[in-house]
């Protein structure tokens, strides 16, 4: 049985889905914010981010479409920045629901405002290795181009397992041109020393979305 909103154990509250609401959770732990490799995306350049151009090379369609989710499925966004892939995640789900997560609140005004009226999705602000919802209780996590700017790569993964159910899945997005780019080899031998199975690989070498799915130990 596929868990709804009503029954995710959050460790912070829940923002209002009432538009440019945001739920300050855990304080995020130190980071560099900036535009070279390693450093997190800074939210005052959140626009460049939406831009149109974007859909040419990573339609969140597609993207979406990649991710085979079920329409009531629960799923947690992790490092959504300003919402490039919300809506068309939130409209995926019309019988579920999204929880998106930043580490910036200022991307998660931008988010919930792109979200508008939607009533499945619940925005806050938490770190990728401290994920606001309870052991098991979603149906698949989400990741775009933003692994890489994580220092501790094992923990984030480590962590996405632990909200995950049984037979639960991890999706993630990358592009080379994000200057966090992850290759394939590389995202595979991470992800999968954490109980992950490899699933399938859609897109070239340079810009792909991979599914892992839990495994027992």
């Amino acid at each position: 049985m596929r868990v709804g909103l009503a029954n995710v154990k959050w460790q912070t509250a829940p923002a209002s889905s009432k538009r440019g609401e945001v739920v300050v959770g855990i304080a995020p732990e130190s980071r560099e914010y900036g535009l070279t490799r390693g450093k997190v995306f800074p939210a005052d350049q959140a626009t460049s981010l939406l831009n149109p151009l974007r859909r040419l090379v990573q339609s969140p369609g597609r993207t979406v479409g990649a991710m085979g989710l079920p329409p009531d499925a629960t799923v947690l966004e992790v490092g959504s920045g300003p919402g490039f892939f919300s809506p068309s995640i939130a409209r995926a789900l019309p019988r579920g629901h999204l929880v998106v997560v930043d580490l910036q609140s200022e991307m998660l005004v931008i988010a919930r405002a792109r979200l508008g009226q939607a009533v499945n999705a619940s925005v806050a602000q938490a770190d990728a290795c401290e994920l606001p919802v309870g052991t098991g209780r979603a149906d698949a996590v989400f990741l775009a181009t933003m692994l890489g700017e994580v220092p501790d790569r094992d923990r984030c993964i480590e962590e996405v397992r632990r909200v995950l159910r049984p037979g639960g899945v991890v999706v993630i997005a990358e592009t080379r041109r994000d200057s966090d780019f992850i290759p394939m080899s590389k995202l595979r031998a991470l992800v999968e020393r954490h109980q992950f199975s490899f699933v399938e690989r859609r897109g070239m070498a340079w810009q792909y979305v991979a599914r892992f799915q839990t495994r027992e130990a």
